[in-house]
């Protein structure tokens, strides 16, 4: 498998390298970026691998069979408008845009094509995640009532040190931790509760860094059934990931890591959900999309899965500027 990396001086690029290098029969043929100096840096990860300045000069030279794409977030829209114009598998990290609507627009095509678009919605590999989708796919999860959803992250300064200030450039990368880690946590809300949001309450934060992205924003998604969704995102953390999750539904209730713990339902008894952690979720990710694509597969969480959280993000977005509750 013939493979391209667009994009390549961005921090998640790091995240898929090592993976694509050990599966068997995958080839990184070329890599695109912009900056001279990531891709000079990029091509000391990817020997052999041919370096463009244009992704677009890329795609008209070589025979790609899978790109794995990134952009600044304002870009990233119109990128994937362009691959899904060339027929261009492809994987992209979230947020995939800033506007759901522009989105939508590029998702539809998509759609018509049957075209493969992967996003690494990662949380749900998670141990506890992949479990409880399991037993909402049985019917054994009930209706939803409470979730809730924390991840705190290292400091925005990193991405200074990654080479990719944009990322603290609101018009650019958007409000921070909102765009970056808001998809993590609102996907899992949608995805184990099925439901359809239609409130958002939103706040935010810049009293730690006082840059111009926050360091903290939170929000609360209330669904058509009344079930409430607490996500909150930031940078906060001294170093490192924490997070924390909850689920409460008619059935079951679970608490505590989204790798392993026991899931305890109403009628007393426990489930075991082991297996996939944090750590292991971007290996796990790019073998699945590769195994998928491999076989004519659709991702676990395509364009579409994206175009319906950035609806909330965006909603959320109104919410922190209105203060007030908005419908999503």
């Amino acid at each position: 498998m013939r493979i391209a990396i667009l994009g390549a001086g961005h921090w998640h690029v790091p995240m898929y390298l090592d993976h694509l290098a050990a599966i068997p029969d995958v080839e990184i043929i070329a890599l695109a970026d912009p900056s001279e100096e990531a891709r000079e840096a990029a091509l000391s990860k990817m020997a052999g691998a041919r370096a463009y300045a244009d992704y677009r000069v890329l795609l008209d030279r070589e025979e790609v069979d899978l790109c794995f794409a990134h952009a600044p977030h304002d870009e990233m829209t119109a990128l994937a408008a362009d691959l899904v114009d060339r027929g261009q598998p492809f994987h992209m990290e979230k947020p995939l845009g800033l506007d759901w609507r522009a989105l939508a627009v590029v998702a539809e095509k998509a759609r018509h094509q049957g075209l493969f678009i992967s996003v690494p919605l990662v949380s749900r590999y998670f141990g506890v995640v992949s479990r409880l989708l399991e037993l909402r796919r049985e019917g054994r999860l009930g209706e939803p009532v409470y979730f809730s959803f924390r991840l705190f992250a290292g400091p925005p300064q990193r991405y200074l040190e990654m080479h990719v200030p944009w990322m603290l450039d609101p018009a650019k990368a958007g409000e921070g931790p909102l765009f970056n880690f808001g998809p993590h946590a609102t996907d899992l809300f949608l995805a184990l509760t099925g439901l359809q949001p239609q409130r958002v309450y939103g706040w935010s934060s810049h009293a730690l860094y006082r840059i111009a992205i926050p360091d903290l924003v939170g929000y609360v998604i209330e669904a058509d059934n009344g079930c409430q969704g607490l996500c909150e995102v930031s940078y906060t953390a001294a170093r490192g990931y924490e997070r924390y999750f909850s689920l409460s539904t008619t059935t079951l209730d679970y608490g505590g890591s989204v790798e392993a713990g026991r899931i305890r339902l109403r009628d007393g008894s426990e489930l075991a959900a082991e297996g996939m952690g944090s750590d292991e979720a971007y290996g796990a990710y790019t073998r699945d999309v590769l195994r998928r694509f491999a076989a004519g597969e659709q991702p676990i969480a395509g364009i579409d899965d994206m175009v319906a959280v950035l609806r909330v993000l965006n909603a959320v977005q109104r919410s922190l500027a209105e203060r007030a509750v908005v419908e999503v």
